[in-house]
């Protein structure tokens, strides 16, 4: 069998140019259902790791698929807001830990860089993710902000940098203004979506919503081209005008300036990440809720499964596909191996005249043929391992 082996090495290498097409066929028929096979699973670990870590999720009524897409992956929006009020029910109920999330915002798209999700939330959730910063510190002030690692590499932004909050809509005066955030760090990275997003406290968010607001102060040292009165004769004969707008950046010297108006009670937020200590608490939360046509309490887990259950039928068609190509492909080269070896028929009557029997020449095309698999096998995986992240990525962006 060794010798059988080494002669069939031989031989593909002594006709390596036919050896070489039929190895890129194979490996291009096998590379599609192994890079399907193989980022589809990394797909299903990434997503399925963090519903399967977070226990449970409350949120206005609605669709339970965009209300676990957007609490732990940030994408869509959820039907509607909740309040500080429901986190406060929430809350309540003992041994739960309720974590607030207002994400409604984004920053900023610079060029050839997509702005990320801004994640309005309370210390609780750095604890409950593990998030930890690997450059500067964690957001302790109004105005502040803390990097997803990835957000960072991809921004270049570091630490004592400042970015721009996106306004919803630029046309709207009456809304948000975008805000400039110092950013106090950057989080290890934790291969999640945490990884791309910028984190920042519930009431800097409740700023950029418009709900709290500083002012300039306006005197006879404020710009004449924001005024539309002034007498120089004392600051009561200062008027202001339409120029003099909330502030767009939070500093040392105008944070006491801030307010917000309302009650605490009704501030909105868009999910609430609800952490119990042990199983009892959690059936006691879900209990609460059950029936709730204000609220909805849901287990992450059970909707991704869900939702892979229809991905993975999808994939299951896709498969069916791929392997009908594959089957004509295969029918196709063994075509081009068969004509191959009829044009070595002359080559294998020498061999058998020389002594090598039936059995012999049987096993060296046999060889010939396991080894040009093989190696197809190897490179298609290869190939699928390579850019396994790439398409678990794009399937992310796709299905979530």
């Amino acid at each position: 069998m060794n010798s059988a082996f080494y002669l069939a090495i031989r031989s593909l290498w002594w006709h390596r140019g036919r050896s070489l097409a039929v190895i890129f066929s194979l490996a291009v028929i096998l590379w599609l259902p192994a890079t399907l096979r193989i980022s589809l699973n990394q797909f299903r670990s990434e997503i399925s790791a963090r519903a399967d870590a977070t226990p449970l999720i409350i949120g206005a009524p609605g669709s339970r698929i965009d209300l676990v897409m957007h609490g732990l992956y940030f994408r869509s929006q959820p039907a509607a807001p909740v309040t500080m009020a429901e986190q406060g029910l929430a809350a309540e109920v003992t041994g739960i830990t309720a974590i607030p999330l207002h994400v409604r915002f984004t920053t900023r798209s610079q060029p050839g860089v997509d702005g990320a999700p801004i994640i309005g939330t309370t210390p609780e959730y750095y604890t409950f993710r593990q998030l930890t910063p690997q450059a500067g510190e964690l957001p302790a002030l109004l105005g502040e902000c803390v990097l997803g690692a990835d957000y960072a590499e991809r921004s270049g932004l570091r630490a004592g940098d400042t970015i721009l909050s996106a306004p919803r809509n630029a046309l709207d005066l009456a809304g948000d203004y975008p805000l400039q955030m110092l950013i106090t760090g950057v989080l290890a990275r934790t291969f999640s979506p945490d990884d791309d997003a910028v984190f920042t406290d519930l009431r800097t968010a409740w700023v950029i919503e418009g709900i709290g607001h500083g002012h300039q102060t306006v005197d006879q040292t404020t710009d004449s081209s924001l005024l539309l009165q002034n007498s120089r004769d004392g600051a009561a004969a200062v008027t202001a005008g339409i120029g003099v707008l909330p502030y767009l950046e939070i500093t040392d010297e105008n944070r006491d300036s801030f307010h917000f108006h309302g009650e605490p009670a009704t501030f909105p937020l868009t999910a609430i990440l609800a952490v119990p200590g042990s199983e009892r608490d959690r059936l006691r939360l879900l209990g609460r809720f059950s029936g709730s046509r204000q609220l909805q309490c849901i287990t992450p887990s059970q909707v991704i499964a869900e939702l892979l259950s229809i991905v993975f039928r999808i994939e299951q068609l896709v498969l069916l596909f791929t392997l009908i190509a594959a089957t004509a492909a295969l029918l196709l080269l063994a075509l081009v191996i068969n004509l191959s070896l009829k044009l070595r028929a002359a080559e294998m009557q020498t061999m058998f005249r020389l002594g090598c029997s039936r059995l012999t020449i049987l096993c060296l095309q046999s060889a010939e043929v396991l080894l040009l698999l093989l190696i197809a096998s190897g490179l298609a995986l290869i190939g699928g391992l390579l850019i396994r992240g790439s398409v678990a990525a794009m399937l992310q962006r796709l299905l979530l």
